[in-house]
């Protein structure tokens, strides 16, 4: 075989080995980018029932403490079924987050909810057979006392009159409490919850065009694209979202002169620190929008947090990393 022949079958070969070596590349990368997705897909499903499980065990929790009242053991009661609601919910979070069992976290939430409601339907018998035996311990007392019969009749005539008056001002408190409820319900239903939350860092270029980047000290600009869940409740139209950042150390990223604030959740009556926060036109309709921070500081590597709120309510909430 001569000299050339050898060369160009050597070369063939190479050749050969190169495109088989770009092929195993090429599957590889589509690989770990469909592991990727999936792992994303599947933490957006677990965050989506955690945050219904917090919403209704919150709602839960308010409707029982609304039921207090003077009497000890009514109190007392209360106090052992938020404890029972308690230990329930943390098991539901077990098998979110731990077993990633959503199956069964769904049977316990709906075991959750009969539960709480069935707890809410005892506290509100217990509270009427109170005000029942108040009456009925005040009217004996009216009775026995040892006065003349013309000041036994007007002692009636007044005692009914307070009685009547007693029941108004109760009916009266009963109507504001459930309109405060009401109210605080409806607030919930007009919150705008999130499905999803993808942040990524930007390089600014000095034409004003970005380049996306991994690593903090290429990145000079966050940008947070929030897509949210189709809601017919909440008026259409501009909507304002604010969204906080947490570094890996525990703080928030705050620059009150490029939009910082903070404001009051309404669950807890709390005030929480914001870094950005924008307006969309919404339509009663799922969608996405996106809000930028530009810090004037250079960003940590890490994992950091990120929570977004509407209307007063936590709506969503996730992680991203920047190397």
């Amino acid at each position: 075989m001569s000299k050339n022949n050898s060369s160009s079958i050597f070369g063939i070969i190479l050749i050969l080995a190169l495109l088989g070596l770009n092929a195993y590349q090429w599957m590889t990368s589509s690989k770990l980018k469909s592991d990727l997705s999936a792992q994303k897909s599947e933490f957006l499903s677990l965050e989506k029932i955690n945050t219904e499980l917090d919403f209704n065990y919150q709602t839960k929790l308010e409707e029982l403490e609304g039921l207090r009242g003077d009497n000890e053991e009514l109190n007392a009661r209360i106090d052992a079924q938020k404890t029972e609601l308690a230990a329930q919910k943390k098991k539901i979070s077990g098998l979110i987050w731990t077993q990633k069992e959503l199956g069964k976290a769904k049977q316990e939430m709906e075991r959750l909810d009969q539960l709480a409601n069935q707890y809410i339907i005892e506290a509100t018998r217990l509270k009427q057979e109170n005000e029942v035996l108040s009456g009925k311990n005040a009217k004996l007392t009216s009775e026995n006392t040892n006065l003349t019969q013309e000041v036994e009749v007007n002692k009636k005539r007044i005692s009914n009159l307070d009685s009547v008056k007693t029941i108004l001002v109760s009916q009266t408190e009963e109507l504001s409490e459930s309109n405060t409820m009401l109210i605080g319900k409806v607030d919930i239903a007009e919150a705008i919850k999130i499905n999803s939350i993808d942040v990524k860092g930007y390089d600014v270029r000095d034409d004003g065009s970005v380049k996306e980047k991994g690593r903090a000290k290429k990145v000079d600009m966050l940008r947070a694209c929030l897509t949210m869940e189709t809601n017919i409740v909440t008026p259409a139209g501009e909507k304002e979202f604010y969204v906080t950042y947490t570094n890996p150390i525990g703080e928030v990223l705050y620059i009150e002169d490029s939009g910082s604030g903070s404001l009051t959740e309404k669950l807890n009556g709390k005030m929480v620190k914001y870094t950005t926060s924008g307006t969309t036109d919404y339509q009663n309709k799922g969608r996405t929008t996106c809000l930028d921070f530009t810090p004037n500081f250079q960003l940590m590597s890490g994992i950091y947090k990120v929570h977004v709120y509407n209307h007063g309510f936590e709506v969503g909430k996730g992680e991203f990393k920047l190397k």
